[in-house]
């Protein structure tokens, strides 16, 4: 007998087999359909979302039906689940954190190489039959590089553990972590004014909320060395990308790594796509077949701990006692 019906996204073969033995299964792309996806998570009992958006219209529009928003990865930000609105329609949100940590971490450390040694543009000559240009790729090297890392969570501090062996320095701005934890690792805490002003690149490991939301903007930003990079494998909300775009613009700053922007997909007429000092993936941060497992797992898992009455592992919104376990 089934559990329920349970929306999903297109996850691993054998996740959704497990998932079929036990509910009745809907399976959207909710970049391929976004109006289906829109419509059905008002009619299901769970949802099971990577990248789709669960909105306060959609729970108020279920009736009391649904029961749980499963996240595959960390991020339960308004750019995925209304959480205000899951506490007040009592519906459970689930994470799984860690379950991505490595892989972006990893993303972090190829876009480094990518942007100091310009490889993207140097295979592009190859294919253009342009070997000869291989002296405009000059690139820096990492080692002696300081980075600084904008929170020191899962993904920040395995940053900091691959960056060591780099040979690089780096500086944490976190004001929810003792010092000691990044000394440990052999860092140095500062505050973010003087992680911006002294870093070669900045990376963002934060989540994004009230009070992380637009925290590097334009005065923050004009901090920073002419030289120096920004990674973006967080969220675009943390960025001011009005004023990104400027200071890439007047070269300000040398370039940006981002995988992720305010609203995705970007627009075609967007600024920032527009610039050759950007190197943009379509926020692929988690998107290795190990973090999907976990993620995917982890989040069906949940899921069907509700269906069955049971309490979650892992709850953002406790449903039960209609409240946040963590900052809005």
């Amino acid at each position: 007998m089934s559990l329920g019906r349970v929306l999903v996204e297109e996850f691993q073969p054998d996740v959704l087999k497990w998932l079929r033995e036990r509910v009745e299964l809907l399976v959207i792309n909710p970049w391929v359909e976004p109006e289906r996806w829109e419509l059905e998570a008002a009619r299901v009992d769970a949802v099971i979302s990577r990248k789709g958006k669960i909105t306060r219209d959609q729970m108020e529009r279920s009736g009391g039906r649904l029961k749980i928003i499963a996240r595959t990865g960390v991020g339960v930000d308004p750019s995925r689940v209304d959480l205000e609105a899951a506490k007040e329609f009592r519906i459970w949100v689930t994470n799984q954190p860690g379950s991505n940590s490595v892989s972006v971490a990893e993303l972090v450390c190829g876009q480094l190489i990518a942007l100091v040694r310009h490889t993207h543009e140097a295979h592009r000559a190859v294919k253009e039959n342009r070997w000869s240009d291989y002296l405009k790729f000059i690139g820096t090297e990492l080692a002696g590089k300081t980075i600084g890392i904008v929170g020191m969570g899962n993904i920040g501090a395995r940053v900091a553990l691959r960056v060591r062996a780099f040979e690089m320095d780096f500086l944490v701005y976190d004001p929810y972590i003792p010092e000691s934890h990044v000394t440990a690792l052999g860092g140095r805490w500062v505050a973010l004014e003087e992680l911006l002003a002294e870093s070669d690149f900045v990376t963002i490991h934060c989540p994004l909320n009230r009070e992380t939301k637009g925290m590097i903007g334009a005065n923050g930003l004009a901090l920073m060395k002419p030289s120096a990079f920004l990674i973006n494998a967080a969220r675009g909300g943390i960025v001011d990308e009005d004023a990104l775009y400027a200071v890439l613009r007047e070269r300000k700053i040398a370039g940006a790594a981002l995988d992720v922007i305010t609203d995705e997909p970007p627009s075609k007429d967007h600024p920032l796509i527009r610039l050759d000092n950007v190197l943009w993936t379509p926020h692929i941060g988690a998107m290795t077949l190990e973090a999907s497992k976990r993620g995917e797992w982890g989040a069906a898992d949940e899921v069907i701990r509700v269906l069955e009455k049971k309490r979650p592992k892992n709850p953002v919104v406790d449903a039960d006692e209609a409240r946040l376990l963590m900052p809005a």
